[in-house]
């Protein structure tokens, strides 16, 4: 096999990506903007490094040259997606990243002919967020094709990392998206709460609409109203709903410097004990308007030890010449049953009346 590149290897995700890819028996090169910091990661690891920045397009490629794939751990995606890609496409590597946000995927969507001419795959959300959820909405559509509405809840049990805790007080003020029709409309998070039942009795879940599904599950289905859920617990569900009709406060320097101490205090993430003990569950639902419906719900790991094993499977895929250039969904990529082939992954079709 040619070499993996992993951009952000010393955040904490990336670590735990590098470390569950050596594990696997692959050997990629952990790269980072710290030369400091990503030389105590490659020790650690006993993996090679390449410390470079962003700013520089020359650099980036001449990183690249020797790269089959890099996957992108590094957040914001925002800012880090769009110089990977570029270098990517032009030195001919493919492209993944975990980002999990619409903006990002609509971003990468947007490269597709471009990719497709430079022969590159561009597969965002190579993690939890959006592996399992694509690959559900995918197999409840081959079973109704027809499908006209799609519904995708998830909760997670374990711990937090630094990075995601970051994610969600930056953009506790931002409305999303759901999908209606075929086009994104927007919508406050926490806008609505329903029941859904991921196997253990009925949970409230409230809108989230932040999730890349929005964008990969339309690529992946056709379908075109889309509607994404989170079980959340009710302060955080309350604080969401509240954060949109305030943003002057939310979106605030005193708020922002606030959150930033709150979240600098927080451990990196999960600890192993802890990414071991903890699950997560996926509810999904199509319907046609004529009230036929398919249901099924997924179980797997915890939500970053999931990120991990699926990146690590994708990098494996690519690695071993299986790319479908363009921009593309882990579904479409791959198939529905991609996620069956994590570790502890079940997946239970749920009869409808």
């Amino acid at each position: 096999m040619t070499a993996a590149l992993i951009y952000g290897a010393t955040g904490y995700i990336g670590r735990l990506c590098a470390r569950r890819a050596t594990t696997a028996g692959l050997r990629p090169v952990l790269a980072a903007r710290n030369p400091a910091s990503l030389a105590e990661t490659g020790r650690a690891l006993k993996l090679p490094t390449r410390a470079f920045a962003l700013d520089d397009p020359a650099t980036i490629e001449a990183c690249l040259r020797d790269i089959t794939v890099v996957l992108n751990c590094a957040g914001p995606f925002s800012r880090t997606a769009t110089p990977l890609i570029d270098a990517c496409v032009r030195t001919g590597v493919h492209y993944l990243d975990l980002a999990g946000e619409v903006p990002e995927f609509q971003a990468a969507a947007a490269r597709h002919e471009e990719a497709l001419r430079a022969g590159v795959m561009v597969l965002p959300g190579a993690g939890f967020g959006v592996v399992p959820t694509d690959c559900l909405a995918a197999h409840l559509a081959k079973q109704l094709p027809d499908a006209t509405r799609l519904e995708l809840a998830f909760q997670t049990i374990g711990g937090l990392s630094r990075g995601t805790a970051a994610t969600v007080a930056r953009d506790l003020h931002h409305s999303g998206f759901r999908r209606h029709d075929g086009e994104l409309v927007p919508q406050r998070a926490a806008a609505q709460r329903r029941r859904v039942d991921f196997g253990q009795g009925p949970v409230t879940v409230a809108t989230n609409p932040w999730r890349a599904d929005l964008v990969t599950a339309a690529h992946s289905t056709g379908i075109p109203t889309i509607d994404t859920y989170t079980a959340l617990p009710g302060p955080l569900r309350g604080l969401m709903r509240l954060a949109p009709t305030v943003p002057a406060l939310f979106g605030s320097r005193p708020w922002r410097a606030a959150m930033n101490a709150i979240v600098r205090r927080l451990p990196a993430g999960p600890t192993d004990d802890q990414l071991a003990a903890g699950a997560s569950h996926i509810w999904a639902r199509v319907s046609t308007p004529d009230g036929r419906a398919a249901l099924a719900t997924l179980h797997g790991p915890e939500a970053y030890e999931f990120t991990a094993a699926t990146a690590r499977l994708l990098l494996h895929h690519v690695l071993s010449g299986q790319v479908s250039p363009g921009f593309q969904t882990p579904a479409t990529a791959y198939g529905a049953d991609l996620v069956l082939d994590v570790d502890g992954v079940r997946r239970t079709d749920i009869p409808t009346p």
